[in-house]
């Protein structure tokens, strides 16, 4: 699968099985249907479908860029645009969204936790995913290193 945005490989990263695909140019990311979800509840932030781009007010475009998976162009989504949060992501409808550097954490940041949240785990969990180590005063879990 090639990054919609800089048409090079994707690296696919797997942990706790939640898969993405991550481009090393431009650090975008491509979420399958569902994985998105799954990351929000490893926040602690539960992501409904009016998150992802059903919310009355969000406002949709035919985009340029085209799906990973089958290469048919994405809907360009400006997500929150009446809360003035807006983010813009790629939507194929049928396959996923694709996110530019720095949109997840736009997207996240803008849903209420669900509940207790530990920001610290969600931080350990991204930079171990992409190769960093855990932050400092993080441990891993059960005791493991990376």
């Amino acid at each position: 699968m090639n990054c919609p945005a800089c048409h090079i490989p994707l690296i696919v990263v797997e942990r706790e099985g939640i898969e993405i695909d991550w481009c090393l140019e431009c650090k975008g990311l491509w979420f399958d249907e569902g994985e998105l979800e799954l990351l929000g509840e490893k926040a602690g932030r539960r992501l409904e479908a009016e998150d992802l781009g059903r919310r009355a007010g969000d406002e949709v475009a035919q985009g340029s860029r085209k799906c990973p998976r089958c290469r048919r162009r994405m809907e360009r989504l400006e997500l929150g645009a009446q809360a003035g949060q807006k983010v813009e992501v790629d939507r194929c409808n049928a396959h996923g969204f694709w996110l530019d550097h720095g949109e997840l954490g736009r997207i996240l940041g803008r849903v209420q936790p669900s509940g207790p949240t530990d920001e610290g785990v969600m931080l350990q969990f991204l930079g171990e995913t992409f190769g960093g180590e855990a932050p400092a005063g993080t441990s891993h879990p059960e005791g493991r290193q990376p």
